[in-house]
């Protein structure tokens, strides 16, 4: 029998076979372990993965920017100074106190008058000084004046009536001083003329060391009783008395009390600039006007450029309101007056001719 396998084996095709069964019992042996040949990657191993919840880290605190920047700019302490030498104060330099604004010296064309010279005085004490005492009265001021005015009723507008305001200073042998008359009268012109009324002011009264004193006002507007106005000053016994048509009222008289046509011809012994708070009546109430210096200004008129100082009537509750243009040259007689009433009418005068040399024959009083 093992004759018979030997020979099987020598033949080539069971030679083949036998190769083929060694060489697959060769790769199941190297397949299922039986050399002991280990892969790492066929190990089985149990991996643990650990996972855990962390909390955030706290921001840093904020500092406000406002401290911060004080912190920042708070200066480290500095080392002490060391002592200095004392040294004397300087004697302190002299206050200088803003030059004094003379009154422009009036300097009249016709008539003129020497120029006031002013006595120095001495000065009461604070209690026995009176408001006004730092006034300057110009003693040589006009005794007659003549005022000729083209009247219109626009600014600046044609001329549609005339006006005349003449001043008078006479002596008084009765009461043994001096006493002044102002009479005012406005006419109209053309047309016009047939159907306004002239309008007739007068005011009467003393010259005193303060200047006018008036001791009587009218104002009459026609033949109309109902617009005839009176003022009666009684200055014993510091009373006013106001006539407006039938009606009658008195009120306390107030110190330096002026009517509406004497206030203007005050600032003649007053200068302007002064005073700018008036008690002044016309006729119906007496009221405290303030009046504001509007500038230089020159007025074109017939008498040429006059260089003026134009103040203003600033109230808003007056009957009627009064601007004035005071001509310097003319120891501040107005030559511009601007009134406007209550009712938004305008009167404008500006001069035409001014007349400072008393006529021949005395006019009556």
């Amino acid at each position: 029998m093992w004759n018979k396998f030997v020979e099987l084996a020598q033949e080539p095709s069971y030679k083949r076979l036998a190769l083929a069964v060694l060489i697959s019992a060769l790769a199941h042996t190297l397949l299922f372990g039986g050399l002991g040949l280990s892969l790492p990657f066929l190990k089985k191993e149990i991996h643990t993965i650990e996972a855990r919840i962390q909390m955030p880290k706290p921001a840093a605190k904020q500092v406000e920017p406002q401290k911060l920047a004080q912190e920042v700019e708070k200066p480290a302490k500095p080392p002490k100074p060391k002592p200095e030498p004392k040294l004397e104060p300087l004697p302190e330099p002299p206050t200088k106190t803003p030059p004094e604004i003379a009154n422009p010296e009036p300097v009249p064309v016709e008539n003129p008058a020497p120029p006031v010279e002013q006595a120095p005085e001495a000065e009461p004490s604070k209690e026995e000084q009176p408001a006004d005492a730092g006034l300057v009265l110009n003693e040589n001021a006009y005794q007659y004046v003549e005022t000729y005015f083209d009247v219109s009723t626009k600014i600046d507008g044609s001329v549609e009536g005339n006006a005349k305001i003449v001043f008078d200073v006479f002596e008084n042998n009765l009461l043994e001083g001096k006493q002044y008359q102002l009479k005012s009268l406005i006419e109209a012109k053309g047309f016009a003329a047939v159907f306004l009324p002239d309008l007739l002011q007068t005011s009467h009264g003393l010259l005193t060391k303060r200047g006018l004193q008036p001791q009587s006002y009218l104002y009459q507007f026609g033949d109309k009783a109902n617009k005839t106005r009176k003022a009666l000053f009684d200055w014993q016994a510091h009373t006013l008395q106001l006539s407006n048509g039938s009606e009658v009222n008195t009120v306390p008289l107030l110190d330096d009390t002026q009517d509406i046509l004497s206030f203007m011809y005050q600032f003649m012994y007053v200068a302007p600039l002064e005073k700018m708070q008036l008690n002044i009546t016309n006729g119906k109430r007496l009221r405290e006007y303030d009046y504001a210096f509007e500038g230089e200004e020159n007025v074109n008129s017939p008498l040429g450029e006059v260089k003026s100082i134009h103040i203003a009537h600033t109230g808003l509750d007056a009957d009627e309101k009064i601007e004035l243009w005071l001509a310097i040259d003319y120891q501040y007689l107005p030559v511009k007056i601007r009134k406007i009433d209550k009712n938004g009418k305008i009167y404008e005068f500006v001069a035409t001719r001014i007349v400072t040399t008393r006529p021949t024959i005395d006019t009556p009083h």
